[in-house]
């Protein structure tokens, strides 16, 4: 599989150019490779990773992210995706030093397997990039996922796992105790792998009944918003929140007052080794894999030892006010504190913001809501967009569709400034920068169901 690389001259004075005496260069593969899939898998596998799969780029599920993959990485044609499996005991330690520190070792992990791995592929003359679905990520894209590549759908594509109820891919084996990543490879897999038949999920809702802010519902409901808040407390969001709070407090004792002085140690350890998460109790409490069998014979025992001790655990649990979260925070887990926080969010495209809706829609806010929304942006960006909210539910459309309730006209801008709390939607009326047509009132149902 070596192919040989060229040697530069340096055309100035006829003499070998000093790093072609020991280093060759191969700029790309030769067309139409069919790469040895038992050797990439023991590669991989050599290098750390504890299963490995491989999914060609013409999927139909991968179609929507296509585009956004081609761009960065042109010449991809296959992906090789794996599997780190994480310690389960270290991850159901209530003890978030001992968990924080297993899942900060597979996230390095997974980054060292994908460099010797990519380094051994570029000495054997094969172009090959790595994708990791933790940091860094493209935080100024707002075209599309922040990450180059959809990693989750890439392993289920490859037939690795399957999601979960908790938004985790559960491993055949592993359950959702593992990281994932993967190669971008510049050549084809004669006999790619396929999805899995059936789930590893035993649909026991024990991530549901763990979950302190209720983002995890055992009707299958996710409320990405609310696990974001709290478990990414000191992660994305929260860390441009927590800004915000210091550069919002009057002095020391106002920022005392806001943050406790275990959050900013905590803060402390995050910014300066690597950043925790809060929660993940989803993951410590899920059965899934080789570890079914022995939690359906015994159920109880696996929630005495294993999901009791994070229920009761008392701690702080992140809420933007009047969300879901905190709605349910304080019905279901009166011994933990809820720390109302806000989300972080500062939307700078409305394209980014409408495409989010989705995720940010806070379903229990939205009971007795019912009505269709049209957008119509002008200004910097151009765009219409139809919402219907009913039954709890949401749908977010391109162009406009249906005879709206309430149809919004603005400016990109001004809508932008309004919704991140720097223009007053009065201002913006009376200079015709913001329209409405219909019921103020139906806005404000609107803004109930994104709190922020």
């Amino acid at each position: 599989m070596a192919i040989e690389g060229r040697v530069h001259r340096d055309d100035a004075d006829g003499d070998f150019h000093p790093a072609g005496k020991s280093v060759t260069t191969q700029t790309e593969t030769p067309m139409g490779v069919v790469l040895d899939k038992d050797m990439l898998d023991r590669l991989c596998r050599a290098a750390g990773a504890d299963d490995v799969a491989f999914v060609e780029l013409d999927r139909p599920r991968l179609a929507g992210d296509l585009p956004g993959i081609l761009r960065v990485l042109p010449w991809t044609k296959s992906f090789m995706v794996f599997v780190r499996r994480l310690s389960r005991h270290a991850i159901r330690s209530p003890a978030r030093s001992l968990s924080s520190a297993e899942f900060t070792a597979g996230a390095h992990d997974v980054k060292e397997i994908i460099h010797k791995v990519v380094r051994d592929l570029e000495d054997s003359g094969l172009r090959a990039v790595g994708i990791s679905g933790l940091f860094p990520f493209e935080s100024s894209r707002t075209d599309g996922s922040p990450f180059i590549a959809p990693l989750k759908i890439l392993a289920e594509e490859a037939g690795l796992g399957v999601m979960g109820k908790n938004r985790m891919v559960l491993h055949p084996r592993f359950g959702a105790d593992i990281y994932l990543g993967a190669i971008a490879l510049d050549g084809t897999i004669a006999a790619p792998d396929q999805p899995l038949s059936a789930s590893p999920c035993i649909n026991c809702n024990l991530c549901a009944v763990t979950c302190p802010t209720g983002a995890i519902a055992k009707d299958g409901h996710f409320d990405f918003s609310s696990c974001m808040i709290h478990n990414y407390r000191e992660k994305v969001g929260g860390f441009v929140e927590w800004i915000h709070t210091i550069t919002d407090s009057r002095n020391r004792s106002d920022y005392r007052r806001r943050v406790s002085d275990a959050e900013t140690l905590s803060w402390w350890q995050s910014l300066g080794y690597d950043a925790n998460t809060h929660c993940d109790y989803c993951v410590a409490v899920c059965p899934a894999g080789d570890e079914a069998a022995s939690f359906l014979a015994n159920r109880q025992r696996h929630f005495q030892d294993i999901v009791r001790p994070f229920r009761e655990k008392a701690e702080l649990v992140y809420a933007v006010p009047e969300s879901d979260a905190e709605d349910h925070a304080a019905r279901v887990f009166p011994h933990k504190t809820v720390r109302r926080i806000g989300s972080g969010r500062r939307p700078t495209s409305v394209v980014a913001m409408m495409r989010m809706l989705p995720l940010l829609f806070q379903r229990g806010q939205a009971k007795g809501v019912a009505a269709r929304y049209h957008f119509r942006f002008r200004g910097k960006e151009t765009v219409e967009t139809t919402v219907v909210i009913g039954d709890q539910r949401i749908l977010v459309e391109s162009g406009l569709i249906g005879r709206a309730d309430l149809e919004i006209q603005a400016d990109s801008e001004a809508w932008l400034g309004f919704v991140n709390k720097e223009r007053k939607l009065p201002w913006e009326m009376l200079r015709g920068r913001i329209r409405l047509r219909g019921s103020p009132h139906l806005l404000k149902d609107f803004g109930r169901c994104f709190p922020a």
